[in-house]
């Protein structure tokens, strides 16, 4: 009796259309899926949060995006960066998509800690050195004695000229310890125009720091010195002077105004 032969080619043809299949099915899906991102997706509302110095709508402006945008193609960096680039005193900005037609923009804003002169005025700087405004008196900063501003611009990096360069790094470093701790608000004046030292005017006080070394040391170890002073009796409340810093190694010499 004769074997009958096996058709596999129909099976194979089968196979191969099944194969299609899938693949025609799952490009529709993912047409679909992009089609309903685009089509649905769209920017109804913004919410901005964590702004003080700025409205609501500054910041939405500054973003660039309008009601309508696409929401999933929106580039965050782009976005940040618009903002920063715009609005001196934001320091950070985060983006999230709140599905299905809401974006939250939340920013944190700089605080002007300093002023420093320029050729142009006095300019409001922030503790990292990033030049935020001009000086018009009516905010209460430390003031930098013995530096520069060159070339000054809303939302630059202050620079000053190369033989302050140093100085500025010293300078940037102990606003930000001081304000680290507490201490910037009742400080007035930094002056850094000696060649050895600085002295930061705190209150009722002088305090006389060395030029470099660990500034967030320094601070701790005035305020220590005041609170150890004080709660002993050595120093008289409200009596000023000098704390200096410079003498003893990891020790603070109070110096009274007679």
């Amino acid at each position: 009796m004769a074997r009958q032969r096996k058709h596999s080619r129909p099976s194979r043809r089968r196979g191969r259309f099944g194969g299609l299949y899938k693949v025609l099915s799952a490009l529709l899906i993912a047409g679909a899926v992009v089609v309903a991102c685009v089509v649905f997706f769209r920017v109804n509302a913004v919410e901005v949060t964590g702004n003080v110095r700025y409205t609501v709508q500054e910041v939405v402006d500054a973003s660039g995006v309008k009601t309508g945008d696409n929401l999933i193609t929106l580039s965050r960096s782009r976005i940040s960066t618009s903002i920063r680039a715009q609005l001196p005193y934001v320091e950070s900005v985060s983006i999230h998509r709140a599905y299905p037609d809401k974006l939250v923009i939340r920013v944190t804003e700089r605080v002007a800690s300093a002023s420093v002169d320029s050729a142009e005025g006095r300019w409001l700087i922030s503790s990292q050195g990033k030049l935020l405004e001009k000086d018009n008196g009516s905010v209460k900063t430390v003031q930098i004695i013995g530096l520069t501003a060159v070339s000054p611009y809303a939302g630059g990096t202050l620079q000053t000229a190369e033989d302050e360069q140093i100085t500025l790094d010293y300078v940037k470093q102990l606003l930000s310890a001081a304000e680290t701790h507490g201490m910037l608000e009742q400080c007035t004046q930094l002056d850094c125009s000696a060649a050895t030292s600085m002295t930061l005017y705190y209150g009722i006080y002088r305090i006389k720091m060395p030029r470099g070394g660990d500034y967030d040391y320094h601070v701790r170890l005035t305020l220590k010195a005041l609170e150890e002073g004080l709660s002993s009796g050595k120093m008289q409340q409200g009596q000023s002077g000098l704390l200096d810093l410079t003498v003893v190694e990891n020790k603070a010499r109070f110096i009274p105004d007679h």
